[in-house]
């Protein structure tokens, strides 16, 4: 056999071996999906809603827009800060959509339950609003102290705005520190249910119009 068929030979024995590369599998764990629950309302927040129905003091219609991030906070991934300055990421964590889209639907329900408004859409909706709400994320990450305790820390601000004029109505903040059970994912994810609701809540009762 010639140099000529020799290499045609090993070039065809090969393509086997390449193609059966594909179907290798990483060692990598693949990541976890750790979802948020709408926050439950404060006690009495219920009632006061049902007994401000139909009274017309809450007219307005609310559409909440998509959340600004902080740098680094607009990822599905779950954050983490260590030594109070390096931001890190947890591995094989996420959430089940950038965290702007997670907080927005959160807040949406939130200020639903609420009951302080007509009507609260996101800005998908194909309804028109009489005012619009735009929240910055701050803060929504872990922080890690000397000791190595997590407590998740969470900031809102929060401005409200007339659709017809732009004009600015008010702003409005909210911040939750809760620390963790135990330095276990679980724990940490408990940690953000409890803050994430805390400031949703606070947001929510200091936007009652």
């Amino acid at each position: 056999m010639n140099n000529r068929a020799l290499l045609a030979a090993a070039c065809g024995a090969a393509l086997p071996l390449m193609a059966g590369c594909s179907g290798f599998h990483s060692n990598e764990a693949a990541p976890q999906i750790y979802v948020l629950a709408a926050p439950a309302p404060p006690a009495g927040a219920v009632a006061s809603a049902i007994d401000t129905a139909g009274a017309g003091s809450h007219s307005a219609t609310l559409q909440v827009l998509r959340p600004l991030a902080a740098p680094g906070l607009d990822t599905d991934q779950i954050a983490l800060v260590r030594d109070a300055q390096r931001l890190d990421y947890y591995a094989a964590s996420n959430w089940p959509a950038p965290l702007p889209d997670l907080l927005q639907t959160l807040a949406v329900d939130a200020l639903r339950a609420a009951g302080h408004f007509r009507a609260v859409q996101p800005d998908a909706t194909a309804f028109a609003a009489d005012q619009v709400l735009q929240i910055e994320i701050r803060h929504c990450e872990v922080e890690y102290s000397t000791d190595g305790t997590p407590t998740v820390h969470v900031q809102l601000l929060a401005t409200l705005g007339q659709r017809s004029d732009r004009a600015l109505l008010e702003s409005v903040s909210a911040e939750s520190s809760k620390p963790a059970a135990a330095n276990r994912m679980q724990s940490v994810i408990a940690a953000f249910q409890d803050a994430v609701g805390d400031a949703l809540n606070q947001l929510a009762a200091r936007l009652d119009r």
